[in-house]
């Protein structure tokens, strides 16, 4: 499969503006049109950016605060931002952590380049990725993937440690998963049809995570859902807040 540079879109993730540009830098030498190159300075930042718009490959940093690469990765492939949930994505990383690279080998990562980046590195391993054959479209099969950072607790893992616990449940509302609407929070486990926990109640649902279930029905079997009621605008509660 051939790749067209000139109509690739990138995202450069990386804390530090000498590594973005010399990475953007590197891109444009191999033929990538630089007002298709997008940057931004962290993960959360990085979220918002593939909320706004469609890229076709992530070059990230590991390192960042407030949000790493590793749990930008996760968020990803978890479906929680308006890209596909197997979009290339590739590492910049100044060393092998081993527990780094058993954690990306789960998400799913495409490769690795060793910071500071060579032009010829950067080339590899974009064409690598993007002639590699994408995992399935399952954002479902990555929450318990364990990123080991306090966001990945306060995002993630506090969901399952609520069912653990056996919180009292919220109030409940049926929909169908054609009515339902992203953002929507659970109140109860989501499960697929033959009884494997896709979303712990307490996740929020998202738009992509919505079409994958209408898209992949034979896979999933879902057709309703249990979520928290939204208080109508009009109500006394609604006013209050």
């Amino acid at each position: 499969m051939s790749i067209e540079l000139g109509k690739l879109k990138v995202l450069v993730v990386d804390d530090q503006s000498l590594v973005r540009t010399l990475v953007s830098q590197a891109l444009v030498s191999m033929g990538v049109k630089a007002d298709l190159i997008s940057q931004a300075p962290d993960g959360s930042t990085a979220m918002r950016v593939l909320g706004m718009r469609q890229v076709d490959l992530v070059l990230c940093d590991v390192e960042m605060q407030p949000m790493n690469g590793m749990d930008l990765l996760k968020e990803i492939r978890c479906a929680h931002t308006a890209n596909p949930s197997n979009l290339p994505f590739i590492f910049l990383s100044g060393h092998a952590d081993r527990n780094n690279i058993e954690v990306a080998l789960k998400l799913n990562v495409d490769g690795f380049v060793v910071k500071p980046p060579k032009p010829v590195d950067v080339e590899k391993a974009i064409g690598l990725a993007m002639k590699r054959t994408r995992p399935d479209i399952d954002p479902f099969r990555y929450y318990e993937v364990d990123t080991g950072t306090d966001y990945d607790h306060k995002v993630f893992r506090r969901l399952f440690e609520m069912r653990e616990q056996g919180e009292e449940a919220a109030q409940q509302e049926t929909v169908t998963l054609l009515s339902a609407r992203a953002d929507s929070v659970l109140a109860a486990d989501l499960r697929s049809k033959s009884g494997h926990l896709l979303l712990p109640r307490g996740a929020v649902i998202s738009a992509n995570q919505l079409a994958v279930l209408k898209d992949f029905s034979d896979r999933y079997g879902v057709t309703e859902l249990i979520i928290e009621p939204v208080p109508d605008a009009d109500s006394p509660q609604s006013a209050e807040s």
